[in-house]
């Protein structure tokens, strides 16, 4: 692939790589460990194999494939949180190359060179991408894939042969075991290749090997239907859906700036004016490169293509069809999500920009775009090697590891369950009894009557409205006396770990919401059970025992009470 490669374009990719390789090594040890998606992840991919690894990794709500690459990962190279953040960074590196071997393909002859740099170039210090090239989640390794996916669709617009439509098909079927919602990208994929391919190209073994390829897929079907006709859990009770996450989406993909990771912020314009000034860090390093790659990614559509059809064909139908599931509830609209799309977005950036007939005019806009980028990431603390994961559960075990937590001690954690934490609990060589209000376990812990999670996720604004407004709840009083205070003796001492960035009303501030039925409907019911579990457990453990106060880290805050 590299045959006829001038030696200074050998020279500037190698740069390039090894540019995005430092920028992916920097800051990959994360003192705060992982996060809950990461963490849920490493464990599902730790359970022994083979009984109790597919059944993990059929609970869970993402396609199967990345489970086994980590599981294999971990086999060669242990579980460190450094080793398994590798299992990222890997292909990251490699998505880089991929990209330049897309671009190349797409101009093959004037401007491919240029062109393919610029889209290794993008691809290298995407700050998307190098925030994901460090979590040890789905995302790096779907978006190798996806890039592999679009090299051979174009390999197979310029050239539909049996090796090139196999290959399509066999990165297509991966791409939709990585992903959940892969199929969708994979599906609107194939019907735009033979929508748009000129027919006089066209064979046989095209539409065979993609028939070959949704013939592979069929044992995810199930799979995919329970998730999507019956989901264990509603993901917009905690995240609604808001028409500035569009926006969003543009701004992380172009811009050193991320805002769409886990839920963005409500308003966009808020992001430009805030407190009656305008935010002109913001305007300069998300709103200008932003615009910039916008514009010569439409500018790509000048040459009149077919590809280019084809190119925009699957990035609408996908895009709209996600976000047509994120009005229905179906799943949260983040950047992540839509990440099948990125590939397809830098090439034609790449493309806009390598073809501007004014050589000047081209340097000035890359200039632009290489110092705002590369500034924000090496200098400011927002940037996506600084990004501290604030849910990190090592956070609250450090925490206790300080407080010095004896085996007597007893720990209440709120949101989690006790499994989230027992990787940083071992590591620490900590021995306490832990139970906990979790996200899984709180209708029958808070609830007063018969329910489950399912019903209490999808209806749970209707049968927790009165719930909220109880002083004195039997069931939860019952828990806690059960679980903690009949159990502790003088000097044994309690701790409540609870989640900041879930639980942030007081007593006062969630009986107000209650009885606003307007502020009710809007608040999310996540923030709204995680707020009560946390003042009625803190409430009544401040009257069972004696409050020592609270130790805050990241988005954690451990409360400590004895018992005297």
């Amino acid at each position: 692939m590299l045959v006829g490669m001038k030696n200074n374009h050998f020279i500037y990719l190698t740069l390039i790589v090894i540019l995005g390789l430092l920028l992916r090594l920097w800051n990959i040890d994360k003192p705060e460990g992982m996060w809950n998606d990461e963490y849920l992840t490493w464990s599902i991919a730790n359970l022994k194999f083979p009984q109790d690894f597919f059944k993990g990794v059929a609970s869970n709500c993402h396609a199967p494939l990345h489970y086994f690459y980590l599981k294999a990962w971990m086999a060669i190279f242990k579980d460190s949180d450094v080793s398994l953040r590798f299992s990222s960074l890997i292909p990251g590196v490699i998505s880089i190359f991929t990209m330049y071997i897309c671009a190349k393909e797409y101009l093959v002859k004037k401007h491919g060179e240029l062109c393919a740099l610029a889209a290794a170039f993008l691809t290298s210090v995407s700050a998307f991408l190098i925030y994901f090239s460090q979590e040890v989640r789905i995302y790096s390794l779907t978006f190798l894939i996806a890039s592999l996916v679009l090299y051979y669709s174009l390999k197979v617009f310029n050239n539909p042969s049996n090796k090139n439509c196999w290959l399509l098909t066999l990165f297509s079927v991966l791409l939709v075991f990585e992903h959940t919602i892969g199929f969708v990208f994979v599906l609107f994929n194939s019907c735009a290749i033979i929508a748009f391919m000129q027919r006089k190209k066209k064979e046989n073994n095209l539409v065979n090997n993609i028939v070959a390829g949704f013939i592979l897929c069929l044992p995810l079907v199930p799979f995919l239907y329970g998730l999507f006709a019956h989901p264990k859990y509603f993901s917009q009770w905690w995240a609604p859906f808001s028409w500035s996450k569009l926006l969003f989406y543009f701004t992380d993909l172009f811009s050193p700036v991320l805002k769409n990771i886990s839920n963005a912020p409500p308003s966009f314009l808020e992001q430009i004016f805030s407190n009656a000034s305008v935010n002109i860090g913001f305007i300069i390093f998300a709103l200008v490169p932003s615009f910039m790659c916008l514009a010569l990614a439409i500018k790509a559509f000048q040459n009149g293509r077919r590809v280019n059809w084809y190119l925009f064909t699957v990035f609408v139908a996908t895009f709209l069809t996600v976000l047509i599931a994120a009005l229905f509830g179906k799943l949260i609209f983040l950047t992540k999500y839509l990440i099948e799309l990125y590939p397809l977005l830098i090439l034609l950036v790449a493309v806009g920009w390598s073809t501007m007939q004014l050589r000047p005019l081209r340097i000035c806009l890359a200039t632009i775009f290489a110092v705002i980028t590369l500034f924000y990431i090496i200098v400011s603390y927002t940037s996506p090697v600084r990004l501290v994961r604030m849910e990190g559960q090592q956070l609250p075990i450090t925490i206790l590891a300080d407080l010095s937590v004896k085996k007597n001690d007893r720990v209440l954690y709120l949101y989690y369950p006790p499994s989230r934490f027992e990787k940083y609990v071992k590591e620490n060589k900590l021995f306490f009894y832990a139970n906990s209000i979790d996200k899984y376990n709180f209708p029958y812990v808070i609830y007063p009557f018969e329910s489950d999670t399912y019903e209490a996720y999808k209806h749970g604004k209707r049968l927790y409205h009165d719930i909220f407004l109880l002083k004195y709840n039997k069931k939860m009083s019952d828990f806690l006396t059960n679980n903690y205070y009949s159990k502790m003796k003088k000097g044994d001492r309690m701790f409540i770990v609870e989640l900041k960035t879930v639980s942030f009303f007081n007593e006062e501030r969630l009986e107000n919401i209650v009885l606003d039925d307007k502020s009710y409907q809007r608040i999310p019911f996540l923030y709204l059970v995680t707020s009560y579990a946390k003042n009625y457990s803190i409430k009544t453990s401040s009257q069972e025992l004696d409050y020592k106060g609270h130790y805050d880290s990241g988005s954690w805050r451990v409360h400590l009470f004895e018992r005297v």
